[in-house]
């Protein structure tokens, strides 16, 4: 194939020759939630506690839990990036919520030259989502995200300016889908 000037053929397809060849492994580290016991569970805010966080609170504030604040070291702000660990659906890309998380949520942590805008939108690609699935269903027990295989796929890192024209793009086009209440599906 004839290669054109300022581009480079990677394992994810060309790109421009200033993007580096990545995993997502190299960008990102990831730290699972604790589960404290469920004896200290409350159900209404209280000083001294701090919201445990579960994959059904990213759809529903009716079952907030609360811990002890000294019962866990696992805390996230509403703008980190959290994977749902288990499904289904398996491998949920959530944010927006802040307090402690438990053991069925990953935190993304990005190395300081990857946007976490710019990641968010990397997470959520279709394409990163039949992959986890499809290797989450030839596991055995309960379907789940196959870390390694997370930690090694591919991901094209453009430059920091890049990253962030790319996630306003796709901020916008977000913006207009929920103003005109589009939802597009997999076919589009």
């Amino acid at each position: 194939m004839k290669t054109r000037e300022g581009y480079k053929n990677t394992k994810i397809g060309w790109v421009t020759d200033d993007w580096e060849e990545k995993s997502i492994g190299d960008l990102v580290s990831f730290s699972g939630g604790s589960q404290p016991p469920r004896k200290t569970f409350i159900f209404e805010p209280k000083e001294g506690y701090v919201r445990l966080i579960q994959i059904r609170d990213y759809k529903t504030d009716k079952y907030k839990t609360y811990v002890p604040s000294t019962s866990t070291k696992k805390f996230c702000t509403a703008d980190d990036i959290m994977i749902g660990r288990y499904g289904p659906p398996i491998f949920q890309i959530l944010r927006g919520i802040e307090g402690a998380y438990n053991v069925a949520l990953i935190k993304c942590i990005p190395q300081e030259h990857i946007m976490k805008k710019y990641l968010w939108y990397y997470l959520n690609q279709r394409k990163l989502f039949s992959f986890i699935e499809n290797l989450s269903q030839r596991s055995s027990g309960q379907t789940g995200v196959d870390m390694e295989m997370l930690k090694n796929y591919p991901f094209p890192l453009p430059p920091l300016l890049e990253q962030q024209k790319i996630a306003d793009i796709l901020s916008t086009v977000d913006c207009l889908q929920d103003r005109c209440g589009l939802k597009f599906d997999d076919k589009n």
